[in-house]
């Protein structure tokens, strides 16, 4: 219901230390694998659980953020920037927006690319760390492999997200790839935690 979210974080917010400003990007190499999804999740652990003063910005024409806003955000109105818990979000996103919310003092700023196909893949690769999600389902495996044996150096800067497949197609890929390739833990709601997701991040931040 609009407005009625819960916060599952607050028993979760300790002493935090002081991080400098970071931007993140998330990109998916085929539809469907949770770039958006894996988008919320990150920004409610940094916000709920780091206390980094965080936005999401949607640099992409899927319509997600405006679905999101009118079935989750207090706000009522035709703005392009609503706020879920402590994070904002900024629908159709650009240049500008970025440059705007690094001089609104967020500490962190997590870009949602969508997919490769999108356009974003350029200043996706200028984020200070860059989380590549891929699937090893069947049907999604191809556009996976393509995407991570593009031949070019910038595969080392990214870091790389599984969301489907088997934990022996995860381990495979890891041998091919030689680097880690880590499986995002089942999340239902992207606002809650688990203890499993809670163990994710702490590995990652």
């Amino acid at each position: 219901m609009k407005g009625k979210r819960k916060s599952f974080w607050p028993f979760l917010r300790f002493g935090t230390k002081e991080v400098s400003q970071e931007t993140i990007g998330i990109i998916g190499t085929g539809d469907s694998v949770g770039a958006t999804h894996f988008a919320i999740m990150t920004a409610g652990y940094l916000s709920g659980v780091l206390r980094r003063r965080c936005a999401v910005l949607e640099w992409n024409s899927h319509g997600d953020f405006a679905r999101m806003r009118r079935g989750c955000a207090k706000e009522d109105n035709k703005s392009t920037a609503f706020k879920i818990l402590e994070v904002k979000y900024y629908e159709n996103a650009g240049i500008n927006t970025l440059l705007m919310c690094k001089k609104s003092g967020f500490e962190t700023v997590i870009v949602d690319y969508g997919t490769v196909g999108d356009g974003g893949f350029k200043e996706f690769l200028r984020c200070d760390r860059q989380f590549v999600l891929g699937s090893l389902s069947e049907w999604q495996m191809e556009a996976f492999l393509e995407f991570e044996s593009k031949g070019n150096k910038a595969e080392k800067s990214w870091e790389t997200f599984l969301t489907f497949g088997s934990e022996e197609a995860r381990k495979n890929m890891e041998k091919r790839l030689k680097r880690p390739v880590r499986r995002i833990p089942v999340s239902v709601d992207a606002f809650a935690v688990t203890g499993e997701i809670m163990k994710f991040y702490q590995q990652l931040f």
